[in-house]
């Protein structure tokens, strides 16, 4: 257990019905409110992990068999990263041209202007 001089204290402003639910919880696993709210950070902690690794994080019966499946709301998802995002949509350049090929084109292509430009 942390050691009460190294805890941080927190104000939380629940509803009443998640007020009751805490209380309900406190109540048949006999322990505090605080107790409640800190194994339930732990048991997301746990979930955002194995989302992160790929995982599936069930709720198995005796036999063994997941009955419930514990899944991330949409906007508790990851967010891909934003490269991916861009090459998923634009998809990735194609050319049969060997790379050396394509800089000679963009070098014949370019041209010399001979307008005068003054600033």
């Amino acid at each position: 257990m942390t050691n009460i001089q190294n805890m941080v204290r927190l104000n939380l402003d629940l509803s009443p019905e998640l007020n009751q639910i805490l209380d309900e919880l406190a109540n048949k696993i006999g322990t505090s409110k605080g107790d409640v709210l800190r194994q339930a950070i732990t048991l997301m902690q746990i979930m955002v992990i194995a989302k992160e690794e790929t995982k599936k994080l069930g709720v198995p019966e005796a036999n063994q068999l997941i009955v419930n499946q514990i899944i991330l709301s949409s906007e508790q998802q990851p967010k891909p990263h934003p490269l991916d995002t861009f090459m998923e949509r634009l998809g990735t350049w194609e050319d049969e041209r060997t790379a050396e090929e394509i800089v000679q084109d963009i070098y014949d292509s370019r041209t010399i202007s001979n307008n005068d430009i003054s600033l």
